[in-house]
Protein backbone atom coordinates (compact mmCIF):
# COMPACT_ATOMS: atom_id res chain seq x y z
CA UNK A 1 0.00 0.00 0.00
CA UNK A 2 1.23 3.49 -0.61
CA UNK A 3 1.00 5.53 2.64
CA UNK A 4 0.93 9.43 0.87
CA UNK A 5 -0.67 8.85 -2.44
CA UNK A 6 2.82 9.41 -3.69
CA UNK A 7 3.58 7.41 -7.05
CA UNK A 8 4.80 4.46 -5.45
CA UNK A 9 3.69 1.12 -6.31
CA UNK A 10 5.32 -2.34 -5.85
CA UNK A 11 4.97 -5.97 -8.03
CA UNK A 12 5.85 -8.85 -7.46
CA UNK A 13 7.26 -10.58 -10.76
CA UNK A 14 9.25 -13.49 -9.59
CA UNK A 15 10.13 -15.95 -6.57
CA UNK A 16 12.61 -19.05 -5.66
CA UNK A 17 12.52 -21.32 -3.43
CA UNK A 18 15.90 -21.05 -1.70
CA UNK A 19 15.30 -24.57 0.11
CA UNK A 20 17.27 -23.50 3.51
CA UNK A 21 15.79 -20.63 5.38
CA UNK A 22 17.26 -17.18 3.39
CA UNK A 23 19.21 -14.48 5.37
CA UNK A 24 21.06 -12.17 2.95
CA UNK A 25 20.32 -10.79 -0.81
CA UNK A 26 22.90 -9.18 -2.57
CA UNK A 27 23.27 -7.34 -6.10
CA UNK A 28 26.19 -7.55 -8.08
CA UNK A 29 27.75 -3.77 -8.37
CA UNK A 30 30.08 -4.25 -11.22
CA UNK A 31 28.04 -2.67 -14.27
CA UNK A 32 28.60 -5.83 -16.80
CA UNK A 33 26.95 -8.08 -14.10
CA UNK A 34 24.22 -6.05 -12.64
CA UNK A 35 21.91 -8.61 -13.83
CA UNK A 36 23.79 -11.15 -10.84
CA UNK A 37 22.56 -11.90 -7.40
CA UNK A 38 23.64 -14.24 -4.61
CA UNK A 39 21.14 -15.41 -1.44
CA UNK A 40 22.58 -17.08 1.88
CA UNK A 41 21.14 -19.57 3.61
CA UNK A 42 21.13 -20.41 7.22
CA UNK A 43 20.28 -24.01 8.45
CA UNK A 44 20.16 -25.09 12.13
CA UNK A 45 20.28 -28.84 12.35
CA UNK A 46 18.50 -29.00 16.21
CA UNK A 47 20.34 -32.50 16.57
CA UNK A 48 23.21 -31.27 16.84
CA UNK A 49 22.89 -27.49 16.78
CA UNK A 50 25.41 -27.89 13.57
CA UNK A 51 24.88 -24.73 10.87
CA UNK A 52 25.24 -25.18 7.27
CA UNK A 53 23.62 -23.12 4.51
CA UNK A 54 24.54 -22.28 0.84
CA UNK A 55 25.01 -19.39 -1.31
CA UNK A 56 23.33 -19.53 -4.06
CA UNK A 57 24.31 -17.80 -7.36
CA UNK A 58 21.01 -16.09 -9.63
CA UNK A 59 21.18 -14.17 -13.06
CA UNK A 60 17.78 -12.44 -13.96
CA UNK A 61 17.75 -12.43 -17.90
CA UNK A 62 16.25 -9.50 -20.19
CA UNK A 63 12.80 -11.36 -19.91
CA UNK A 64 13.63 -10.63 -16.18
CA UNK A 65 13.31 -14.48 -15.29
CA UNK A 66 14.84 -15.69 -12.82
CA UNK A 67 17.64 -18.59 -12.63
CA UNK A 68 19.82 -20.34 -10.12
CA UNK A 69 23.40 -20.85 -11.61
CA UNK A 70 25.26 -22.15 -8.81
CA UNK A 71 24.31 -23.19 -5.55
CA UNK A 72 27.44 -23.42 -3.28
CA UNK A 73 26.96 -26.09 0.19
CA UNK A 74 28.64 -23.65 2.82
CA UNK A 75 28.67 -23.56 6.98
CA UNK A 76 25.18 -20.80 7.57
CA UNK A 77 26.06 -17.83 5.72
CA UNK A 78 25.53 -14.73 7.85
CA UNK A 79 26.21 -12.10 5.35
CA UNK A 80 27.59 -11.78 1.99
CA UNK A 81 29.07 -8.66 0.50
CA UNK A 82 30.44 -7.99 -3.60
CA UNK A 83 33.42 -5.88 -3.77
CA UNK A 84 31.86 -2.78 -5.21
CA UNK A 85 35.56 -1.98 -7.02
CA UNK A 86 37.44 -4.94 -9.27
CA UNK A 87 40.61 -5.43 -7.82
CA UNK A 88 43.68 -6.30 -10.32
CA UNK A 89 40.69 -7.79 -12.55
CA UNK A 90 38.98 -9.93 -10.15
CA UNK A 91 35.27 -9.60 -9.02
CA UNK A 92 34.75 -10.69 -5.45
CA UNK A 93 32.19 -11.83 -2.76
CA UNK A 94 32.48 -11.71 0.83
CA UNK A 95 31.07 -14.42 2.83
CA UNK A 96 30.60 -13.76 6.85
CA UNK A 97 30.19 -17.81 7.80
CA UNK A 98 29.08 -19.54 10.84
CA UNK A 99 32.31 -21.81 11.01
CA UNK A 100 34.55 -19.10 12.64
CA UNK A 101 36.23 -17.81 9.42
CA UNK A 102 35.07 -15.75 6.20
CA UNK A 103 35.41 -16.54 2.38
CA UNK A 104 36.18 -14.97 -0.67
CA UNK A 105 35.07 -16.02 -3.47
CA UNK A 106 35.60 -14.78 -7.19
CA UNK A 107 32.93 -14.48 -10.17
CA UNK A 108 34.68 -16.01 -13.09
CA UNK A 109 33.17 -16.33 -16.89
CA UNK A 110 34.21 -18.95 -19.39
CA UNK A 111 32.29 -19.21 -22.19
CA UNK A 112 29.34 -16.91 -20.92
CA UNK A 113 29.26 -19.18 -18.15
CA UNK A 114 29.41 -17.84 -14.72
CA UNK A 115 30.21 -19.17 -11.45
CA UNK A 116 31.95 -18.47 -8.35
CA UNK A 117 35.24 -20.18 -7.02
CA UNK A 118 36.87 -19.68 -3.83
CA UNK A 119 39.59 -17.28 -3.76
CA UNK A 120 41.07 -17.04 -0.51
CA UNK A 121 39.51 -17.41 3.43
CA UNK A 122 40.29 -16.52 6.63
CA UNK A 123 40.07 -17.54 10.34
CA UNK A 124 38.11 -15.55 12.41
CA UNK A 125 40.54 -14.96 15.38
CA UNK A 126 40.15 -16.37 18.91
CA UNK A 127 40.07 -14.71 22.41
CA UNK A 128 40.80 -16.77 25.54
CA UNK A 129 40.71 -20.18 23.58
CA UNK A 130 37.07 -18.92 22.18
CA UNK A 131 36.16 -19.16 19.09
CA UNK A 132 33.70 -16.32 17.31
CA UNK A 133 31.18 -16.46 14.55
CA UNK A 134 31.39 -13.57 11.64
CA UNK A 135 28.08 -11.64 11.52
CA UNK A 136 28.55 -8.81 9.26
CA UNK A 137 31.15 -7.95 6.48
CA UNK A 138 32.27 -4.90 4.79
CA UNK A 139 34.81 -3.75 2.09
CA UNK A 140 36.51 -0.43 2.43
CA UNK A 141 36.66 1.89 -0.43
CA UNK A 142 40.57 2.07 -2.13
CA UNK A 143 43.20 4.21 0.06
CA UNK A 144 45.07 6.22 -1.63
CA UNK A 145 47.93 4.17 -2.63
CA UNK A 146 45.41 1.57 -4.28
CA UNK A 147 45.22 -1.27 -1.54
CA UNK A 148 41.88 -2.15 0.38
CA UNK A 149 40.70 -3.73 3.69
CA UNK A 150 38.01 -6.07 4.48
CA UNK A 151 36.56 -5.76 8.11
CA UNK A 152 33.76 -8.29 9.85
CA UNK A 153 32.27 -8.30 13.17
CA UNK A 154 31.85 -11.06 15.45
CA UNK A 155 29.74 -12.63 17.95
CA UNK A 156 32.05 -11.87 20.96
CA UNK A 157 32.07 -8.34 19.85
CA UNK A 158 34.91 -8.17 18.14
CA UNK A 159 35.68 -6.18 14.56
CA UNK A 160 38.82 -7.42 12.90
CA UNK A 161 40.65 -5.49 9.41
CA UNK A 162 42.23 -7.98 6.96
CA UNK A 163 43.98 -6.73 3.63
CA UNK A 164 43.53 -8.94 0.58
CA UNK A 165 46.78 -10.75 1.24
CA UNK A 166 45.14 -12.47 4.38
CA UNK A 167 47.49 -10.29 6.75
CA UNK A 168 45.20 -9.08 9.84
CA UNK A 169 45.52 -5.45 10.49
CA UNK A 170 43.95 -5.03 13.46
CA UNK A 171 41.30 -7.31 15.81
CA UNK A 172 39.59 -5.09 18.90
CA UNK A 173 36.85 -5.42 21.02
CA UNK A 174 34.16 -2.79 19.98
CA UNK A 175 30.71 -4.00 22.02
CA UNK A 176 30.37 -5.93 25.19
CA UNK A 177 27.76 -8.64 23.09
CA UNK A 178 27.47 -9.24 19.48
CA UNK A 179 28.92 -6.79 17.40
CA UNK A 180 25.64 -7.08 14.45
CA UNK A 181 26.91 -5.05 12.23
CA UNK A 182 30.12 -3.15 10.58
CA UNK A 183 30.60 -0.91 7.94
CA UNK A 184 32.99 1.86 6.42
CA UNK A 185 32.46 5.03 6.29
CA UNK A 186 32.24 5.19 1.84
CA UNK A 187 34.11 8.63 1.45
CA UNK A 188 36.72 8.08 3.88
CA UNK A 189 38.04 4.06 3.96
CA UNK A 190 40.14 4.96 7.59
CA UNK A 191 36.28 5.78 9.05
CA UNK A 192 34.67 2.36 10.31
CA UNK A 193 31.19 2.39 12.28
CA UNK A 194 29.91 -0.47 14.25
CA UNK A 195 26.81 -1.26 16.33
CA UNK A 196 26.42 -4.08 18.59
CA UNK A 197 23.96 -5.92 21.07
CA UNK A 198 25.11 -3.33 23.89
CA UNK A 199 22.73 -0.82 21.94
CA UNK A 200 25.67 1.35 21.31
CA UNK A 201 26.58 2.88 17.65
CA UNK A 202 30.37 3.91 17.33
CA UNK A 203 32.97 4.85 15.19
CA UNK A 204 36.43 4.35 14.75
CA UNK A 205 39.51 6.04 13.03
CA UNK A 206 41.77 3.26 11.71
CA UNK A 207 44.63 5.99 12.03
CA UNK A 208 44.05 6.43 15.81
CA UNK A 209 44.75 2.55 15.93
CA UNK A 210 41.64 1.69 17.02
CA UNK A 211 42.53 2.51 20.56
CA UNK A 212 39.22 3.77 21.48
CA UNK A 213 35.74 5.05 19.36
CA UNK A 214 35.98 8.78 17.97
CA UNK A 215 32.13 8.74 19.17
CA UNK A 216 29.63 6.10 20.91
CA UNK A 217 25.82 6.69 21.06
CA UNK A 218 23.66 4.90 22.92
CA UNK A 219 20.32 6.27 21.53
CA UNK A 220 18.92 2.96 20.12
CA UNK A 221 17.38 1.50 22.94
CA UNK A 222 17.90 -2.07 21.79
CA UNK A 223 20.90 -4.02 20.17
CA UNK A 224 21.86 -1.81 16.83
CA UNK A 225 21.36 -3.89 13.50
CA UNK A 226 22.63 -2.50 10.64
CA UNK A 227 24.27 0.98 9.49
CA UNK A 228 25.12 2.36 5.83
CA UNK A 229 27.11 5.30 4.48
CA UNK A 230 25.62 7.35 2.21
CA UNK A 231 27.89 7.79 -1.15
CA UNK A 232 25.96 11.03 -2.48
CA UNK A 233 25.15 13.00 0.46
CA UNK A 234 28.75 12.12 2.38
CA UNK A 235 27.75 12.97 5.89
CA UNK A 236 24.81 11.07 6.20
CA UNK A 237 24.62 7.60 7.78
CA UNK A 238 21.90 5.55 8.89
CA UNK A 239 21.13 3.30 11.35
CA UNK A 240 19.11 0.76 12.44
CA UNK A 241 18.01 -1.43 15.29
CA UNK A 242 15.73 -4.33 16.88
CA UNK A 243 13.81 -1.09 18.59
CA UNK A 244 12.39 -0.65 15.15
CA UNK A 245 13.45 2.79 14.63
CA UNK A 246 15.48 3.70 11.57
CA UNK A 247 17.81 6.60 12.45
CA UNK A 248 19.48 9.52 10.14
CA UNK A 249 22.62 11.16 11.43
CA UNK A 250 25.38 13.59 10.42
CA UNK A 251 28.45 12.93 11.05
CA UNK A 252 29.22 16.66 11.83
CA UNK A 253 27.18 16.54 15.18
CA UNK A 254 27.08 12.81 15.99
CA UNK A 255 25.41 13.81 19.57
CA UNK A 256 22.12 13.19 18.68
CA UNK A 257 20.21 11.84 15.05
CA UNK A 258 18.49 14.49 13.17
CA UNK A 259 15.61 12.18 12.21
CA UNK A 260 14.04 8.84 12.48
CA UNK A 261 11.31 7.17 11.21
CA UNK A 262 9.43 3.92 13.06
CA UNK A 263 8.78 0.92 10.88
CA UNK A 264 7.68 -1.75 13.43
CA UNK A 265 9.43 -5.11 13.40
CA UNK A 266 12.53 -4.50 13.95
CA UNK A 267 15.27 -3.20 11.54
CA UNK A 268 17.93 -5.87 10.06
CA UNK A 269 19.04 -4.38 6.84
CA UNK A 270 19.57 -0.71 5.19
CA UNK A 271 20.18 -0.13 1.58
CA UNK A 272 20.57 3.40 -0.01
CA UNK A 273 18.74 3.08 -3.52
CA UNK A 274 22.19 3.24 -5.74
CA UNK A 275 21.51 5.97 -8.31
CA UNK A 276 20.40 9.01 -5.79
CA UNK A 277 20.88 7.46 -2.51
CA UNK A 278 17.64 9.44 -1.36
CA UNK A 279 15.59 6.33 -0.94
CA UNK A 280 15.93 3.56 2.04
CA UNK A 281 15.16 0.12 1.66
CA UNK A 282 14.32 -1.60 4.77
CA UNK A 283 13.91 -5.41 5.81
CA UNK A 284 12.33 -4.92 8.74
CA UNK A 285 11.84 -8.59 9.87
CA UNK A 286 8.62 -8.99 11.71
CA UNK A 287 7.08 -6.58 9.73
CA UNK A 288 8.30 -7.17 5.88
CA UNK A 289 9.74 -5.05 3.88
CA UNK A 290 9.64 -0.76 3.50
CA UNK A 291 10.58 1.92 1.07
CA UNK A 292 11.34 4.99 2.99
CA UNK A 293 11.75 8.93 1.26
CA UNK A 294 14.61 11.03 3.74
CA UNK A 295 14.78 13.87 1.41
CA UNK A 296 11.75 15.62 3.47
CA UNK A 297 11.37 17.52 6.81
CA UNK A 298 10.33 14.04 8.20
CA UNK A 299 11.33 10.58 6.73
CA UNK A 300 8.38 9.39 5.07
CA UNK A 301 7.60 5.33 4.38
CA UNK A 302 6.20 5.53 1.09
CA UNK A 303 5.75 1.78 0.36
CA UNK A 304 5.18 -1.00 2.38
CA UNK A 305 5.03 -4.52 0.48
CA UNK A 306 5.65 -8.12 1.39
CA UNK A 307 3.75 -10.74 3.24
CA UNK A 308 4.16 -11.21 7.09
CA UNK A 309 2.66 -14.10 8.14
CA UNK A 310 5.30 -16.88 8.85
CA UNK A 311 8.21 -14.40 7.19
CA UNK A 312 10.98 -13.19 9.01
CA UNK A 313 12.88 -10.43 6.32
CA UNK A 314 16.53 -10.76 7.08
CA UNK A 315 17.53 -9.62 3.41
CA UNK A 316 16.65 -6.68 1.31
CA UNK A 317 18.67 -5.12 -1.89
CA UNK A 318 18.29 -2.71 -4.98
CA UNK A 319 19.37 -3.77 -8.51
CA UNK A 320 21.71 -1.79 -9.73
CA UNK A 321 21.33 -2.30 -13.18
CA UNK A 322 20.27 0.56 -15.79
CA UNK A 323 16.25 0.28 -16.26
CA UNK A 324 15.87 1.12 -19.77
CA UNK A 325 17.59 -1.91 -20.08
CA UNK A 326 14.32 -3.69 -19.45
CA UNK A 327 13.02 -4.68 -22.64
CA UNK A 328 9.24 -5.12 -22.48
CA UNK A 329 8.91 -1.70 -20.56
CA UNK A 330 10.85 0.77 -22.15
CA UNK A 331 8.86 3.64 -20.88
CA UNK A 332 8.96 3.78 -17.22
CA UNK A 333 12.55 4.69 -16.67
CA UNK A 334 11.41 5.29 -12.66
CA UNK A 335 10.94 1.11 -12.42
CA UNK A 336 13.50 -0.07 -9.88
CA UNK A 337 14.27 -3.77 -9.12
CA UNK A 338 14.33 -4.80 -5.76
CA UNK A 339 14.75 -8.01 -3.68
CA UNK A 340 13.89 -9.69 -0.37
CA UNK A 341 14.90 -12.54 1.24
CA UNK A 342 12.53 -14.49 4.07
CA UNK A 343 14.11 -16.87 6.62
CA UNK A 344 11.09 -19.15 7.61
CA UNK A 345 9.73 -20.28 4.09
CA UNK A 346 13.09 -20.01 2.53
CA UNK A 347 12.14 -17.61 -0.17
CA UNK A 348 13.64 -14.93 -2.32
CA UNK A 349 11.46 -12.48 -4.02
CA UNK A 350 11.71 -10.48 -6.85
CA UNK A 351 9.71 -6.74 -7.02
CA UNK A 352 9.40 -4.15 -9.63
CA UNK A 353 8.53 -1.10 -8.14
CA UNK A 354 7.42 2.45 -9.66
CA UNK A 355 8.60 5.27 -7.77
CA UNK A 356 9.33 8.94 -8.22
CA UNK A 357 13.21 9.25 -8.30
Amino acid sequence: MSMNGMNCSVELFASYDTIYPADTVEWCPIPEYNNILVCGTYKLNEADKSKTGTINLFSLDNQNKIKLIQSIPENAVLDLKWNPFIVSGQILLAAALSGNHISIYRLDEKDDDLSLSLFTSFDVPKTNGESHMSLSIAWSSLYENGSQSIAFSDSCGYVTLINLNDQLIRSFKAHNFESWIVTYNYCEPNILYTGGDDCKFKCYDQRLQFDKPIFENKEHEQGVTTCSSNKIRENIIVTGSYDEIIRLWDIRNMKHSYNNVKVDGGVWRLKWEPNKEEYLLSASMFNAAHIIDTTLDVPNICQSFGEKSNRLYYGADWCYRNNTLLEHDTKSKNKKIISTCSFYDHRLDLFFVNMKL
